[in-house]
């Protein structure tokens, strides 16, 4: 990790949210600030999901991750709709976005404990993603990144339906699929990483 990349990392995200910040005491900009004051309610989603996945009410669980969801939906439409897109907002949505998964993936866990080894492979992701950004090495979505978040969601659900219903084997077939594809993901991105970096120096 490269102390001067870090340092500067630091001022860009500073003077970032000093922009935002800017544009909420502003009262002709504050609009702009909508779609990352929406992506930034998913870094609540732990408060809401943890406690009521501790008692199992899959109801209220169902209701509060469509509530997030939504965030995540409109978020967007309204950055692209009114033309509020801004490298803050990209940011904040990736990192909110491995927050809600965590979230989903932890709370499920307390189903069916065996997704606590998806939760460890997400955060390896995110982690080699993390190092990747701090080395100046733009971290960026792959295809078979998008695969496997693609199928991660339906586990989670599964995850939390085994309970309820008869689907222990589609549960297993799912959470092998999305296990490899974690796999597979983390070390394209530490391959794609690496190139990165022996690409620079030259």
């Amino acid at each position: 990790m490269k102390r001067k990349n870090v340092k500067n990392l630091n001022l860009y995200y500073k003077r970032l949210f000093k922009e935002a910040f800017d544009d909420l005491k502003t009262k002709g900009r504050r609009a702009r600030q909508i779609p990352n004051i929406l992506t930034f309610m998913r870094i609540l989603a732990p408060f809401f999901i943890i406690p009521v996945a501790i008692t199992k009410n899959v109801t209220l669980i169902a209701i509060f991750v469509v509530f997030f969801s939504m965030t995540d939906a409109v978020d967007g439409f309204i950055a692209r709709r009114y033309n509020f897109v801004s490298e803050l907002g990209k940011d904040l949505d990736a990192v909110c976005d491995k927050v809600f998964a965590g979230t989903l993936l932890l709370a499920a866990s307390f189903f069916e404990p065996v997704l606590i080894i998806n939760l460890i492979l997400e955060a390896a992701i995110a982690f080699v993603n993390t190092i990747a950004k701090l080395n100046d090495c733009d971290p960026h979505s792959h295809l078979i990144g998008k695969a496997k978040t693609c199928i991660l969601y339906p586990l989670i659900g599964l995850g939390y339906l085994t309970s309820y219903m008869d689907i222990f084997g589609i549960f297993i077939f799912a959470f092998l699929m999305t296990t490899a594809m974690q796999l597979a993901t983390t070390f394209t991105y530490i391959y794609k990483y690496r190139e990165a970096v022996e690409k620079n120096k030259k």
